[in-house]
């Protein structure tokens, strides 16, 4: 894997430091140290540029306002469960979507993916309880591999058989020429193509429905296959350790571990600032469900086991706890180790064990153009931002990492 130097000052850099000059809260006030652990560069808290950012921690208060917002608990558990394309094929390592699907939603819509607008009437009818799904490809225009898969769970054994058979007479509609594809060792699967290039499958399981789109580079049925009865063969496996939540007890489930999730930074309040531009589904995730999240998750893998992660936070800001200091380092340089295409800029002005990376997205990528990662004690915290026009960084992001550090500083 190619590293790419850090470069000794960057243009975006030195602008961003300029802007930060005039609104360095706490410059010059006394100062107040992080509590320094062995192995980490002391940090002057208290003369860290936060802008209007919190630098302290801030209870978490989920949204709980609708059905939506408590199914999303149960939502965010079933990541843990879901199978990655990537598992199927490494080729399909490149994320391009993970998101918490709600009936009614906006992730219905795809007419030409996994969850079209023509599921959703199905999904509501069906009472749909939670539901994930997550798109990855090898993004090779003229080769294409990709795969999206969607868990989701309804009421009751009859209802998931329902809303898939709906689901897949549905099809019907979207693909009016296509062809049975029979899955060997899944005679209740149901599978088809109109092409032979991209195919759907649908299966159930307990409460569970399994729906995956797949697309190989050449027509071929027989790859099709091969696509989908190894997912099926991984995904139904794993859906054995599933065990779904009674309706009745989700909120019952653990919201905020040891108070983890006030140690994530929090988008500040609307009408303060849009610095939750890309939609982050709040919550906890165990490492398995913060995997799907990740854009080089098949690398990052035995990184977060290696580590011990145990819980992640994810807000404004997403923070891991590992195992100890030694572990928090390991996975920082795991998580910042450049890629192609990529490269480090400077730390924030006055976090030196800080390590940020700029990367080349688009505007349809939903992971940040910069992004800066954080260690203190046994957290690693990551904090990103997008460019300004005409490829100027953002002064914000090296005001919430300085922000999210003083969390972690006076919060830890």
């Amino acid at each position: 894997m190619r590293r790419v130097s850090r470069p000794r000052a960057l243009p975006i850099v030195a602008t961003a430091c300029a802007l930060l000059a005039g609104v360095a809260s706490g410059c010059g006030a006394q100062t107040v140290e992080g509590r320094g652990v062995p192995g980490m560069t002391t940090v002057d808290v208290a003369s860290l540029a936060v802008g209007p950012f919190p630098s302290a921690p801030v209870d978490y208060e989920p949204r709980l306002e609708t059905k939506s917002d408590v199914f999303a608990i149960e939502s965010r558990r079933l990541f843990g469960y879901l199978v990655a394309p990537y598992e199927i094929d490494s080729e399909m390592a490149a994320l391009e979507a993970t998101r918490i699907v709600a009936a009614p939603g906006s992730a219905f819509g795809d007419s030409l993916g996994v969850l079209p607008a023509q599921f959703e009437p199905i999904a509501e009818r069906n009472r749909l309880i939670a539901s994930v799904v997550t798109v990855r490809s090898n993004q090779k225009l003229r080769a294409v591999r990709n795969m999206s898969l969607a868990l989701l769970r309804f009421p009751s054994d009859d209802a998931a058989r329902s809303a898939a058979t709906e689901f897949d007479r549905a099809m019907d509609e979207l693909l009016p020429n296509r062809h049975a594809l029979a899955i060997p060792g899944h005679p209740d699967a149901v599978a088809s193509t109109a092409d032979d290039q991209k195919g759907y499958l649908f299966a159930t399981r307990g409460p569970m429905v399994v729906m995956a789109m797949t697309t190989v580079p050449q027509p071929d049925s027989n790859a099709l296959v091969t696509q989908l009865r190894t997912m099926l063969d991984l995904q139904l496996e794993r859906l054995t350790r599933f065990e779904p939540t009674p309706v009745d007890q989700i909120l019952d489930l653990p919201a905020n571990p040891d108070g983890i999730m006030r140690l994530a930074l929090p988008p500040l309040p609307v009408g303060g600032g849009d610095t939750a531009r890309r939609v982050q589904p709040a919550g906890i995730y165990d490492a398995a469900g913060q995997l799907h999240f990740e854009p080089h998750a098949a690398e990052v893998q035995a990184a977060l086991a290696s580590a011990g992660v145990d819980v992640v936070a994810r807000n404004d800001a997403t923070v891991y706890r590992t195992r100890d200091l030694d572990s928090a380092f390991r996975l920082q340089r795991a998580l910042t180790e450049p890629r192609e295409d990529e490269q480090l800029f400077d730390s924030p002005p006055g976090i030196a064990d800080a390590q940020c990376v700029q990367r080349d997205t688009d505007a349809f990528d939903q992971y940040y153009e910069y992004t800066c990662v954080l260690v203190h004690g046994r957290y690693v915290a990551v904090v990103g931002a997008d460019g300004l026009p005409g490829g100027v960084l953002d002064p914000s992001l090296y005001q919430r990492a300085a922000a999210q550090y003083s969390i972690l500083a006076r919060g830890a």
